[in-house]
């Protein structure tokens, strides 16, 4: 448990101290650990493995991902492409840090598939002491809350373009145990992370059984693709709905062995209305808002993420097309989030949405709107969205309301389509559980490390 202490005065040994900075001086004075305080800078050491890109070179290059994402392989690239040739070379086992999003949890150990990458003068990697510190140990320190306000400490600069401080950061003091406890630390740690583990595999699990299910009700199955290694390629015109070589080559990797599929334009009983959001005229002062696409977390909204927008603007949206129970928004541009889709729930009726975004709302007495979700979110609905998507050659990808009304359902009757969807959101109950189970467990793990390592504050 965090406690606040009340006291104005805060005494520290000269010894304790490592420079001038009294922000630091102060935050490591809370540090309430019984174990000794040693600077970072003896638990490692800077590597400056220069190296000259060359044009001919294959080169594999670094990432690091914030939020404890840890280290990986970007990409791999000719020297040819690579605009910075002054880099450095990195080995697995390192640590490497982000001098600039360190703070946001930018920083990790080397992976074995990523020795002998390259970084930028923007990331710097450390050889590690395992005499005096394990790794893994080192970086759950690292990650800790309490270290998060240690990472600014050590950093220069103005909003956010922070910079780490090398020397700042190396002279900050870290309380450490020996390496026997430190192991005994570890033990339990892993032992509970494999828990956290277990209980993610489980949900992705129940998730292959939800595609599994869907693909076995709905008599979805996967066409069996040939290569044809003919440069000439030939296709009926009975066949071709759009004009474009992308469209007309693309194979269609399903087949329906149970129900016919249609879309939205075979079958225009099916939908009532496919609207595009408006371009909102923002305004922060106001209390009213919109939605925009990372509201759509995949059949769910999150109104955290929800911008306000000038109230005169509002009420000029055409309130036919706010937002009701059981429709469906659907995400229509941008890499990534492209086709996401998500119900509308009571709690969210009466709401605009911007021109990133498409509402479908369709006839209830006969189709079920939440297994359209279920299967607009499922690979076969997602492959259809990339299949029918336009501008495929570049990244301004849109899906748009009549791509949207391209995409084939296989529907049997109601009554069985509301079967369907019941038994698939029990499932994603129980991934929800999964995941929060999961979740607790790793927040549990972190505050027992932490409290073990740095006490009571």
């Amino acid at each position: 448990m965090v406690k606040t202490k009340q006291s104005i005065l805060h005494f520290i040994k000269l010894s304790q101290t490592s420079d001038w900075n009294i922000k630091q001086i102060v935050s490591q004075v809370f540090f309430n650990s019984k174990y000794d305080k040693i600077s970072i800078g003896k638990c490692i050491r800077r590597i400056k493995n220069e190296v000259v890109v060359q044009d001919d070179t294959l080169y594999k290059r670094l990432t690091i991902k914030t939020k404890g994402g840890g280290v990986s392989v970007r990409d791999e690239l000719i020297g040819k492409g690579i605009k910075t040739k002054n880099q450095y070379l990195v080995s697995s086992g390192q640590l490497a840090v982000s001098k600039i999003d360190a703070r946001n949890g930018a920083f990790g150990i080397v992976p074995p598939e990523a020795d002998n990458a390259i970084i930028t003068g923007n990331f710097w990697v450390f050889e590690v002491d395992k005499n005096i510190v394990f790794p893994q140990f080192l970086v759950i320190l690292l990650s800790s809350v309490q270290f998060v306000q240690a990472w600014l400490e050590c950093s220069n600069g103005s909003g956010n373009r922070l910079y780490l401080q090398e020397e700042r950061f190396l002279k900050y003091k870290i309380p450490l145990p020996s390496l026997n406890e430190q192991q005994a630390l570890l033990d339990v740690y892993n032992f509970s992370m494999q828990k956290v583990a277990d209980a993610e595999n489980k949900a992705k699990t129940v998730s292959y059984e939800i595609e599994r299910f869907l693909f076995e009700s709905l008599g979805i199955a996967n066409r069996e693709l040939v290569k044809n290694h003919s440069i000439i390629h030939y296709v009926s015109f009975k066949d071709i709905n759009r004009w474009g070589y992308d469209k007309i080559s693309m194979i269609f990797p399903y087949v329906f062995i149970k129900y016919k599929a249609y879309s939205f334009n075979d079958r225009p009983m099916w939908l009532k209305a496919l609207v595009r959001g408006k371009s909102p005229q923002y305004s922060a002062d106001s209390v009213s808002i919109i939605l925009n696409q990372k509201c759509n977390r995949t059949d769910s909204i999150d109104l955290s993420y929800a911008k306000t927008v000038d109230t005169e603007w509002l009420e000029m949206f055409d309130k036919r097309y706010l937002t009701k129970e059981s429709d469906i928004l659907i995400n229509s541009t941008g890499e990534g989030t492209l086709g996401r889709a998500s119900l509308v729930t009571k709690e969210h009726e009466g709401l605009a949405y911007d021109s990133h975004m498409l509402l479908l709302r369709v006839n209830q007495e006969e189709v079920d709107p939440q297994l359209i979700v279920d299967l607009i979110n499922s690979p076969f609905g997602q492959k259809q969205v990339e299949v029918n998507k336009s501008a495929q050659a570049t990244k301004q990808t849109e899906l748009g309301v009549d791509n949207t009304k391209r995409i084939l359902f296989p529907l049997p009757d109601l009554s069985e389509q509301k079967r369907i969807s019941f038994v698939v959101k029990e499932k994603k109950n129980k991934i929800s559980a999964l995941q929060k189970s999961a979740e607790n467990l790793r927040m549990q793990a972190k505050k027992e490390f932490e409290e073990a390592v740095f006490g009571e504050i």
